[in-house]
């Protein structure tokens, strides 16, 4: 049976995030390409053909704050970043390379709380 996306991990430049249940990485396409959704052209006479709206690569991701992480560091990522968003089990990842740290980052007390956007110019699908 075939293994399911569930329990995922986040590396930021090699750096294994704390990432609680729920990261979702989206903007996903055609592996390395930058994404477009296809928008139908409707006619009488069915699907004309398909306009092209672009999206961005993204991932949303919660992270614990601790004493051992540098928020200074992620905020730093700007262009340059690797964001990795692999699944802990199936074997599956995907890369996004020259990512960006959108910033406005805020740390709620108690549990730490860190929620955080890396966006790009695509993801890269493989297995590892």
């Amino acid at each position: 049976m075939a293994r399911i996306t569930g329990r995922v991990q986040v590396l930021v430049d090699g750096n294994m995030l704390l990432n609680k249940a729920g990261a979702k990485a989206s903007g996903i396409g055609l592996s390395g390409l930058p994404n477009f959704e296809l928008k139908e052209v409707m006619g009488d006479g069915g699907i004309h053909g398909f306009t092209e709206e672009p999206i961005v690569a993204k991932l949303e991701v919660t992270v614990t704050d601790r004493d051992d992480i540098s928020i200074n560091d992620i905020a730093a990522v700007r262009e340059n970043g690797t964001v990795i968003f692999r699944s802990a089990d199936s074997g599956k990842a995907y890369t996004m390379n020259n990512a960006t740290c959108v910033r406005n980052i805020e740390i709620t007390a108690g549990e730490g709380e860190t929620p955080l956007i890396f966006i790009g110019a695509n993801w890269i699908e493989s297995t590892y």
